[in-house]
């Protein structure tokens, strides 16, 4: 026993710093890379075989590597499931309330837009979705500048009716206006 403890630190005092190094490499972060290494180290003792393996010190940076490669997949495979959560405005455990509340509201305005006259509709999601300013809209659906004004003010009047309960409304006018 005594002897597995004298290989070991000599195993962590030799290589420690020169696997957190390899493993910063993969990883671009000091703070990942040391518990990959500790981890590796704490394996290591675990199976303490290896402590008397031929070539030790390709064991460790062969493991370090395996790890480091297996914690960018994992980090990949979760960026990659938010990323689709939020794309369908789910809530998950690893994402935020912010992101569950900012879906839900959009899935409210969304429900209080599709409540407005279909004339109405276009020409509101034409100014506040595609950035149409209101000559522009007139000129594409045939009618006065007028006419398109009096529609972005009824859909303005309805949705702050709509969604009153989700936001204050100096809040729900800015979000409306944008």
């Amino acid at each position: 026993m005594n002897q597995d403890v004298a290989i070991f630190e000599k195993l962590f005092n030799t290589y420690y710093s020169g696997l957190v190094v390899y493993a910063s490499r993969f990883t671009k972060d000091t703070a990942v890379a040391e518990d990959i290494v500790s981890d590796v180290f704490a394996s290591v003792w675990e199976n303490r075989s290896v402590l008397y393996l031929e070539n030790t010190k390709s064991y460790l940076f062969s493991a370090v590597r395996n790890r480091s490669l297996n914690y960018l997949e994992q980090l990949k495979v979760r960026d990659d499931y938010q990323e689709e959560a939020m794309r369908k405005g789910e809530a998950t455990g690893s994402l935020t309330w912010e992101y569950y509340v900012e879906g839900e509201l959009r899935e409210a305005i969304d429900k209080a837009i599709d409540t407005l006259p279909p004339q109405c509709k276009k020409v509101f999601t034409e100014s506040r979705f595609k950035h149409k300013n209101v000559d522009e809209i007139a000129r594409e659906l045939d009618l006065s500048p007028r006419t398109v004004e009096k529609h972005i003010e009824v859909a303005l009047k309805k949705l702050r009716i709509e969604l009153q309960d989700y936001l204050p409304a100096a809040v729900l006018t800015w979000l409306l206006t944008l």
